[in-house]
């Protein structure tokens, strides 16, 4: 499993990669070339307030290509999102929901 943190991390994509943790925000093109680099890519996993960003282009894309997106809270956030929630109070956040998991045909 490998984890991108930055659209900079795409270039160390392996083609025998088959889960990806993603935690930024990625536009088409990144997702275009996640699955140009991994042709085994089975799986990627998202935060969920990074998923609420993700265009819907790109999640039709890895439906077509039968990649299974699952949105899950323990996945590390994006890093923009992390300093708009840094002021916020732990007690007050509500519990994160169940894990999400998006299956494709």
């Amino acid at each position: 499993m490998r984890i991108l943190n930055s659209e900079f991390d795409l270039a160390r994509l392996m083609p025998s990669d088959e889960e990806l943790v993603v935690a930024f925000v990625p536009t088409n093109r990144d997702i275009y070339r996640m699955l140009q680099a991994c042709h085994k890519l089975k799986t990627i996993y998202i935060h969920p307030e990074t998923f609420k960003e993700l265009p819907c282009v790109g999640q039709t894309l890895l439906y077509m290509q039968k990649v299974e997106l699952v949105v899950d809270g323990d996945v590390p956030k994006n890093p923009s999102l992390r300093e708009d929630s840094a002021g916020e109070n732990q007690e007050t956040t509500p519990p994160r929901p169940a894990s999400l998991v998006m299956v494709s045909r």
